[in-house]
């Protein structure tokens, strides 16, 4: 099939912007979905309602995503896949990225919808052109991994991933580091992605901070770099306050602590002396 021409999109130039109102709205529910124990469903769902009726389009997500599986309670909320549709479509209809990316997921799992790989790869598309961090990383992986060897594209697999390293979410940070480790075997510029995840509070970016600069060179998370056991009991320091508040964010973090050469691909294989952009 041919594929749309490559464009680099940032998901925060494409998001509709938010009500006053209804953000506050949202941001009710949300405190109330984190207390522990018994929830408010009753009062969530109408928080988000709230919100949705002023067109907030991470309400229609959250609530959608409450509707995919039911949630007990006295009462809950009962489990309504058709409810969930209709907040993807009316995302879609705002042209809100992130809705893309849920109907590409539906339509290539089936979820409510007759399964269609040319709906999802259309919808993961648009997602992407969009700014979809998510759909970016999705498509990342089809071009570097999915594909037959002969046909992968490591070139524009790339390109997908650096752009949605370059965003804001953690997850798609964390999928980058990945790709650079697994696929690239560009061990600096990995970490430096896991270091931009960590600074936005990923337990599994400071997992691989830590593991690299332990004394045990047999560790797990290796990537070849000199034991170093101060930014070893740093990292671990950091971590430790995220498993602690989880909504804690390191935003120094690059900046006060920038990552050591590596002994042998420098501060990027490609580019050993020029550290990456943060």
């Amino acid at each position: 099939m041919a594929y749309p021409t490559f464009t680099c999109a940032y998901e925060k130039d494409h998001n509709p912007p938010l009500d006053a109102e209804a953000e506050r709205w949202f941001q009710q529910a949300r405190a109330l979905e984190k207390v522990r124990g018994v929830k408010n469903w009753r009062s969530i769902v109408g928080l988000y309602e709230n919100a949705i009726a002023k067109d907030h389009w991470k309400a229609m997500h959250n609530l959608a995503g409450l509707y995919r599986t039911g949630w007990p309670g006295q009462p809950g909320v009962e489990k309504d896949i058709s409810k969930m549709l209709d907040l993807y479509e009316r995302m879609v209809k705002l042209k809100v990225p992130l809705g893309y990316y849920n109907w590409a997921v539906v339509a290539e799992r089936g979820v409510g919808v007759l399964k269609s790989d040319r709906m999802a790869s259309s919808y993961m598309f648009q997602a992407a052109q969009l700014g979809s961090p998510l759909a970016q990383v999705q498509l990342g992986r089809y071009f570097a991994f999915a594909l037959p060897r002969d046909k992968q594209d490591d070139d524009m697999a790339e390109r997908y991933y650096r752009c949605a390293g370059a965003q804001e979410n953690p997850y798609a940070i964390e999928k980058t580091a990945s790709f650079y480790d697994t696929a690239k075997k560009n061990k600096p510029r990995s970490l430096f992605y896991y270091q931009r995840a960590a600074s936005m509070g990923s337990s599994i970016g400071f997992s691989y901070l830590s593991g690299v600069f332990e004394s045990d060179p047999e560790h797990i998370y290796n990537f070849g770099y000199r034991p170093d056991s101060e930014l070893h009991e740093l990292y671990i320091e950091l971590w430790k306050q995220i498993d602690a508040n989880p909504a804690l964010r390191f935003p120094n973090l690059m900046k006060d602590h920038p990552l050591p050469a590596h002994p042998i691909q420098g501060f990027d294989a490609e580019h050993p002396d020029r550290r990456p952009e943060i």
